[in-house]
């Protein structure tokens, strides 16, 4: 074995090496996101969405159950919400703004008589995706999310790792444990 051979066998070991090492530092800087406490308003939300028919979004999934799913320790579930949909995202970040998260959100009512099945009929006819059967009473994947209708409740699931979004069968597991969770 000649110089160069043997040069280009220890570059070879040594960048193996290094990639090892950088997975594992890479793997142990993945750290639950820290969730700070609901503001006044934030409270004000849930309350709200509560009271027009909305779950308990710590109801639908557990912090335990998103974890295992992406099989990464996520953090406490943050509150998430908009109009007329309110739910918690667990997340866990790492090195170079590396994210994991899990987010279940269901809709909820409003004093002006919307009713969240008549929205999966919206979604269901405006969203491009793809019906999916055996989830509820009816199901749509979008390529990044999966709405689930179970009526009264329509809620979705978005499962997202550095590679992006696009988990369906980790979505579809959430939206599992969500359905076997508001039918006990």
């Amino acid at each position: 074995m000649g110089l160069l051979e043997k040069a280009t066998k220890l570059a070879t070991t040594a960048k193996g090496q290094y990639d090892e090492l950088r997975a594992t530092r890479d793997e142990a800087a993945v750290k639950p996101v820290a969730v700070t406490p609901l503001s006044d308003h934030e409270r004000d939300v849930l309350q709200h969405a509560l009271r027009h028919g909305a779950p308990d979004p710590a109801a639908l999934c557990s912090r335990a159950e998103a974890s295992h799913v992406l099989g990464v320790e996520l953090g406490e579930g943050r509150l998430t919400y908009d109009d007329s949909q309110v739910g918690l995202e667990y997340a866990a970040a790492g090195r170079r703004q590396d994210r994991w998260s899990v987010s279940v959100g269901a809709w909820h009512g409003d004093a002006d008589g919307f009713f969240p099945a008549e929205q999966y009929a919206f979604i269901a006819e405006h969203v491009e995706g793809e019906p999916l059967d055996g989830l509820g009473e009816a199901a749509v994947w979008d390529g990044e999310r999966l709405y689930v209708l179970a009526a009264p409740l329509l809620f979705q699931v978005e499962v997202r790792t550095p590679a992006g979004g696009g988990h369906r069968p980790e979505a579809e597991a959430v939206a599992r444990r969500v359905l076997a969770r508001v039918a006990s």
